[in-house]
């Protein structure tokens, strides 16, 4: 699986984060090419710091031209969504070309709501949160992007299937 290794390094530190974006449809059921994990953390200083060494450990390097330490001061992350427009900040894997980690940076949801209503998908006894269908529909919804359009209706299938399989025990 791709991203296994970020997947039980941040389960094994209980970094606080939960996949969202193509990944999360991934695990959800659904098949969805993409190649970059999109999450969303508790950016609170703790938990981000942890979530940085991390990646760092694991090879990770800032796509931009600074230092994702940065990251740990709020004033820079407003700045940067203000000035910059930067909605996620992009680590990428120099070994592994096609690997990328988005940390979303704004989102409509707050990480609290999200977190609160998660999935937790097991894999090889790692437990990796994932944003629920509902809260992964309603972020879709809000881009007006075509391919995340295509994602709702497939979401809203699954999530049709599961209700009927609730139902029927």
């Amino acid at each position: 699986m791709f991203y296994q290794d970020v997947f039980k390094a941040f389960d094994k530190r209980k970094i606080k984060y939960v996949v969202i974006g193509g990944i999360a449809i991934n695990l959800h059921g659904a098949p969805r090419m993409t190649s970059d994990l999109d999450i969303l953390a508790d950016l609170n200083k703790e938990n981000l710091s942890l979530l940085l060494e991390t990646l760092k450990e694991l090879g990770y390097c800032p796509r931009l031209p600074v230092s994702p330490m940065e990251l740990l001061d709020p004033r820079i992350r407003e700045e940067w969504k203000k000035e910059k427009n930067l909605k996620a900040f992009t680590f990428y894997h120099p070994k592994i070309q096609y690997q990328e980690v988005d940390l979303l940076l704004e989102s409509p949801l707050s990480f609290d709501e999200i977190n609160r209503e998660k999935t937790i998908v097991e894999a090889e006894s790692t437990h990796i949160p994932v944003i629920s269908i509902e809260h992964l529909i309603e972020m879709k919804r809000r881009t007006g992007r075509e391919q995340d359009e295509a994602d709702v209706q497939v979401l809203e299938k699954i999530r049709k299937i599961e209700s009927r399989e609730k139902k029927n025990g």
